[in-house]
């Protein structure tokens, strides 16, 4: 018997990052920080939603980096990202740097409704619970 065909239904390919560290558009949806700032990973959020944010016609400035911080993500917490309309799960700012939209933190306290950065020295991606 080929051991592969069992374990495979419950693992999912995880996406990987580029040279840079960097994800690209992806369709999954279950993250981990990885940040070992002790602070935690910065979450930051303008002053429009998501669906401002996300319009097509949308004139925001996306200058993500310089957005306030709204919150931070302990190392070793768990996320899901909002996939949006395209169901593609990454932002790029004016820099075409890519950002995830953190939909809800594993924790109570966690923050959501914000962006984190979206590379691999912030975060990875993990199997869905």
């Amino acid at each position: 018997l080929n051991n592969m065909t069992q374990n495979s239904d419950s693992q999912v390919e995880l996406p990987q990052p580029n040279e840079s560290g960097d994800y690209q558009r992806t369709s999954h949806r279950y993250w981990q920080v990885v940040d070992s700032d002790p602070n935690g990973l910065n979450c930051r959020m303008g002053e429009y939603s998501i669906q401002q944010i996300q319009d097509p016609g949308s004139k925001v400035e996306l200058d993500i980096d310089n957005w306030p911080v709204v919150g931070a993500l302990k190392q070793g917490q768990d996320f899901e990202i909002y996939l949006g309309p395209s169901g593609l799960g990454v932002l790029y700012d004016k820099q075409l740097q890519p950002w995830f939209f953190v939909e809800k933190s594993e924790e109570e306290s966690g923050p959501s409704n914000c962006f984190v950065r979206a590379n691999s020295s912030f975060v990875m991606p993990v199997q869905p619970k």
